[in-house]
């Protein structure tokens, strides 16, 4: 892992593997209520994974906290225990916070929708929206 210094702050950037396939930032940060927490932006190829540390280095000075750019394969998005402290952190959402994540997914389901070239793959998702939608509304 390269440690970047910058002016006032410092960039962690994570070795890239071979089969890393995704890039993405995280921070920790305080929110409106003072509370800190993890945040991120949304996955990059791994071709933008330059483009990511350099966007990374560009924004740390001007924010209170360091920035880590780590890449990920496709083992590292299928591990079980990796989205553990999501489901904690959703177990734990207000109604309203929920609500406000669902809007994201769904946002997020569209926009793979719309931009994947891959027929099987969208019909894969339209697919498993619609198993979602029918357990919700069953009873």
């Amino acid at each position: 892992m390269a440690i970047i210094k910058t002016e006032r702050n410092r960039v962690h950037a994570h070795a890239r593997g071979e089969d890393d396939v995704l890039v993405r930032v995280s921070w920790f940060a305080y929110d409106e209520a003072g509370e800190r927490g993890l945040r991120r932006l949304r996955y990059e190829p791994i071709t933008e994974c330059q483009a990511t540390v350099d966007w990374a280095i560009a924004m740390t000075d001007r924010m209170a906290h360091l920035r880590h750019v780590v890449p990920f394969n496709a083992d590292d998005m299928r591990a079980p225990s990796r989205f553990q402290p999501i489901c904690d952190a959703v177990a734990c959402m207000t109604d309203q916070k929920h609500g406000a994540m669902r809007q994201v997914v769904v946002t997020s389901a569209g926009f793979v929708l719309g931009a994947c070239n891959d027929p099987e793959s969208r019909a894969d998702l339209f697919r498993a929206a619609l198993r979602e939608r029918s357990e919700r509304f069953k009873g």
